[in-house]
């Protein structure tokens, strides 16, 4: 008898042992989290990471998303709050990732430019203001973008991939901006410290206005300007409360999906590899999204009656001529990083 249960215990061992070390283990769990609504297209970019890994580890790797939007909706239904937090506003998210309440965390590359000056380079007025330049900017082996991710690393925190969100173009209603002329004396809407030095420099006065809250701010007459971007002025039906899009694209808006490098060195090099691949694939599937995104952006408007602009060489120059003390002040904040940066934009 005693035989018979010593075979079936070696037996039991056995097949546990054979069970791990072919590499299906028990089921990991990853944790994504932000602010945006889930029907957001960077959201949904997520999602599709989520489905990328889910689909690639053979469901070995589960993706939890906890999006905070979600959590208000479910805030006062008390069973379904945890004991510790997991839902974090964008303010919160960088400091959520290091010290791992959550495992990736998406936060706009504006928010890195608080730590990271180099990283206002996308926000510099007029300069990169066309496919070719921003291509240049945000390829993987680009000098920018090694030097941002780099800076992130020192600061214990691992790049996993890019979302674009779009160029920045000027909203308004009864006339274009081409110039900076057009813009005295005018409130603007800007959601950026160098987007407000821009207005400064033309003679404007900006306000510092949510997204959410844009539309209310031109259909109340709050701004007579509005900073935005072709996608979301088919989000927010801009055209019910303005008539004229000025393609500027002056500043270029991205996001960046960041976790902690403890927790990334804490992975085996197979589950690595796997989040390095889905996270490669939701880059390139977030560009094709956007330009899908932005065409159908402007037919609606279009459609909707609204005019758009495009600015002169002559007139973009003169932008820039008008931004020569921002361009000064980044330059002071970045040394030699910055200057490389800079020049790398003056070549169409």
């Amino acid at each position: 008898m005693l035989k018979l249960e010593n075979k079936f215990l070696a037996f039991i061992i056995a097949a546990v042992t054979s069970f791990y070390s072919t590499g299906i283990a028990a089921q990991s769990k990853v944790t994504i989290a932000f602010q945006i609504p889930l029907e957001h297209h960077l959201a949904q970019n997520i999602l599709f990471f989520k489905e990328e890994l889910e689909t690639m580890s053979n469901a070995t790797i589960s993706v939890q998303i906890n999006d905070y939007e979600s959590y208000l909706k479910d805030r006062k239904d008390l069973k379904k709050l945890d004991s510790e937090q997991q839902y974090f506003m964008a303010k919160d998210m960088l400091e959520a990732i290091q010290s791992r309440k959550i495992d990736i965390g998406l936060i706009s590359l504006a928010r890195v430019s608080k730590l990271i000056p180099l990283a206002d380079i996308f926000n510099q007025p007029f300069l990169i203001d066309n496919e070719t330049k921003l291509s240049d900017m945000v390829s993987k082996d680009s000098f920018v973008r090694r030097s941002i991710e780099g800076s992130l690393q020192e600061l214990g925190l691992k790049t996993l991939w890019w979302q674009p969100y779009g160029s920045v173009i000027f909203v308004s209603k009864g006339s274009s901006i081409k110039t900076p002329e057009q813009m005295k004396d005018k409130k603007v809407r800007v959601f950026g410290k160098t987007l407000g030095n821009l207005v400064l420099a033309a003679g404007g006065t900006p306000l510092a206005i949510p997204n959410s809250l844009q539309y209310f701010a031109y259909k109340h007459q709050k701004v007579d300007i509005g900073m935005t971007t072709i996608a979301d002025v088919r989000k927010k039906k801009i055209w019910e409360v303005m008539d004229t899009i000025s393609l500027t694209n002056n500043a270029n808006m991205q996001f960046l999906l960041v976790t902690n490098n403890r927790w990334w060195n804490s992975l085996t090099t197979n589950t690595r590899r796997l989040i390095s691949q889905a996270a490669s694939s939701a880059e390139e599937k977030s560009v094709k999204m956007l330009k899908s995104i932005e065409v159908a952006s402007f037919n609606e408007a279009i459609q909707n009656g609204m005019r758009i602009v495009v600015l002169s060489n002559d007139d973009r120059d003169y932008w820039r001529e008008k931004s020569g003390p921002i361009y000064e002040n980044f330059l002071e904040n970045t040394g030699s990083n910055g200057q490389v940066a800079f020049d790398a934009t003056s070549t169409d």
